[in-house]
Parts: C-alpha cells; structure tokens; sequence
C-alpha cells in the first residue's frame, strides 16, 4: 500500500510540475503557483471536511510550517522549469527532495538496512549526473536554474518532513493549512507587486492557454498533496521521501513526448540510477 501511495503521489506531482513549468513560460511563476495553489486548496477543503480529522497544536503548527516550505518551493521550483530544461531541472531537485527527509528521517530514529545507505550515496551520485547538461542545453542550464532548483529541493523536503511529523489522527488538517499558508503567502506577494509595479503581473489571466495549464497543475497538485499525506500517516518519512521522489519520471516522459526533450547518455544513466536507489530505498 505505501510503495502504491508513494509512486502514484509521484506521478501525479510530476504531471502537476510539466503543466506548471508550462505556464510559468507563458506568464510568471509566481501567478501560476497562485492560481495552482487556490485549485488545490479548493479540492483539500471538500476532502478534508468530508473526512475525519483532529485538531491538535502540533498539527496545526506543522502545517503552517509546512505551508511555507511547500510553497516557496513551488514558486522557486516553477521558476526553475521556466528557465532551464525541465528533463533536467526536475531530477535535479528530486535527489534533495529524497535524500534530505531520509537523513532527517535516519536521525530521528528510523532505521533501514546497509544496503540502503548505499543507495543514499548513490541517489548523490545520481543528482551529479543529472545535473550534467547536453552541449546544446549548456547555456540554457544558467547558474540561476541552479539556484532557484536547490531552493525548491529544500522547501520541498521541509514540506514532507514537517507533514511527516504530523499526528496520524489529524488525517488530511495539515495539509488544508498549509495550502492556506502557501495561498496566502502567494496572495501577498502578489498583492505588493501589483502596488509596486501596476497590474502587469495579473495581467497574465488574459492568457487562457496559461490559466488552463494553471488550473490542470493544481488539480494534479491536490491530488498528490492528498496521497503523499495518507503515505506519511501509514509509512516512514525516508521511505515515503525517496518514494515521493521519483516524481520527475511523470514530468520527463511527459517533457519527452510532448516537448519533444532530448536526454544524454550520462543524464539517462543518472536517472536510471537514480529511480533504481529510491526503488531500494523503499524495499529496505
């Protein structure tokens, strides 16, 4: 049941971050993180009122930390995809996103087998690969893609550890908060630029190719939010963090087929490497 929530949660937040990476092309990632976020948590608030669920302090206040995490990365990570090559940005921030929960994960007491450590260095190893671009994709893998990725590797690991924390009974809570958290959080920045700036920024709704792919990432975004809480509360946070991370696998084949991406040899090995240690990871 948990590799099943885990690699299904996986996919479904790759397909979310092709179609958000896709959007924030056309208008910023800033508005499509917004617009993706209000779907989202639309979708969370039907699921959590019709489910049962328990208030608590801890619950309550991880899931504003996770609300602040998840979505700095969300905008650092559609950011990321909007400036460099999604087939390599998105493993990039996959092998932070899996190896950071499972050390947090290891120190707080959980413990998997030698094999698995090994796996640990191999996802490293992975991330060096991947992150090796193709002649043609050199100039366009900039050292700000590098940095906006590592800031949504790190807000997104925040995320699951602090929702990984929260109590089993508080059901789907957290989650509902922090998309709260991250909605208003995104409502705000948007609010100062408009005053700052003027409507330009907003001024990208009138793109409807934009708002739709927008809409469709934060369908998927709620989604797999939904199945990666239910994972946490049944599984460990290493298991369930490496699981999480092969969520690129969605947004490569669908960058492949419909983008028409390209990959080399050394990035096709790194992932392979890469999905074959989370694969371990999660069997340990």
């Amino acid at each position: 049941m948990i590799a099943i929530l885990g690699l299904s949660s996986a996919l479904i937040y790759g397909a979310s971050d092709f179609f958000g990476g896709l959007g924030s092309r056309r208008i910023t990632p800033l508005l499509v993180s917004f617009i993706s976020q209000i779907v989202a948590l639309l979708i969370a608030t039907v699921a959590v009122f019709s489910s049962e669920i328990h208030w608590s302090t801890s619950a309550v206040a991880l899931g504003l930390v996770a609300g602040i995490g998840g979505g700095i990365g969300t905008w650092a990570f559609f950011t990321s995809l909007a400036i460099g090559p999604m087939s390599v940005v998105s493993p990039g921030v996959a092998m932070i996103y899996a190896v950071v929960p499972a050390i947090v994960g290891i120190a707080l007491g959980e413990r998997i087998a030698p094999i698995g450590y090994a796996a640990l260095v191999a996802v490293v190893v992975a991330a060096v690969l991947i992150a090796v671009p193709r002649q043609r994709d050199a100039v366009r893998l900039t050292s700000r893609a590098i940095v906006y990725g590592s800031i949504a590797g790190l807000g997104y690991a925040g995320y699951i550890i602090a929702i990984g924390r929260t109590p089993r009974d508080s059901g789907l809570l957290p989650l509902w908060l922090d998309l709260i958290v991250a909605t208003v959080l995104y409502a705000t920045v948007l609010l100062i630029n408009r005053i700052r700036r003027g409507p330009g920024e907003c001024s990208g709704l009138r793109d409807r190719t934009a708002v739709v792919q927008s809409l469709l990432a934060g369908v998927l975004l709620a989604g797999g939010n939904i199945l990666l809480v239910l994972g946490l509360h049944l599984g460990e946070l290493a298991v369930m963090g490496v699981l999480n991370a092969l969520y690129p696998l969605g947004t490569v084949i669908l960058a492949f087929f419909l983008l028409k991406e390209r990959l080399s040899v050394l990035q096709t090995f790194g992932i392979v490497l890469a999905l074959s240690a989370s694969a371990v990871l999660a069997l340990v």
